[in-house]
């Protein structure tokens, strides 16, 4: 999420200062999107192993939500990976084109909304868990 994040709000806007529209900069984009992706793996299998550890202490409310993130996540990453090969294809490595710009822009454009559902379920994935109410601290609040 923090890569993501950077990388939508400051990189991008840099390189295209930089290098202007002139179409180079997607072929640094596909480097990084891969690494994003991988650490965007780390990342869930890391978050299950805290869901999964953390589960007794959660209310089922909490567990429900954190449950729907964690697979939301997932499912996105995993569509990130396919899509990510779908826009591979569509680019000339060789000699840094992009030969058909429509069907690159509407992949591109899918690619873009993915990211974005993603980082939104990050972010609420993250709040849940950074404000969580134990169930312990539920029983200890009803019994003052």
């Amino acid at each position: 999420m923090g890569g993501f994040t950077f990388y939508t709000a400051v990189s991008l806007r840099v390189a295209h200062k930089v290098l202007g529209d002139s179409g180079e900069f997607g072929f640094v984009t596909q480097i990084v999107t891969d690494r994003l992706n991988l650490i965007g793996t780390v990342a869930v299998v890391l978050l299950l192993a805290h869901l999964l550890s953390h589960w007794q202490v959660f209310t089922s409310r909490r567990r429900r939500i954190l449950m729907g993130t964690w697979l939301i996540l997932a499912i996105t990453l995993a569509q990130l990976y396919h899509v990510h090969n779908l826009i591979d294809a569509l680019l000339d490595f060789e000699l840094r084109r992009v030969p058909d710009r429509a069907a690159f822009e509407a992949v591109h454009d899918r690619y873009e909304l993915i990211a974005t559902v993603q980082w939104l379920c990050a972010v609420i994935h993250l709040a849940m868990m950074l404000t969580h109410e134990r169930v312990n601290s539920v029983s200890n609040d009803n019994r003052n």
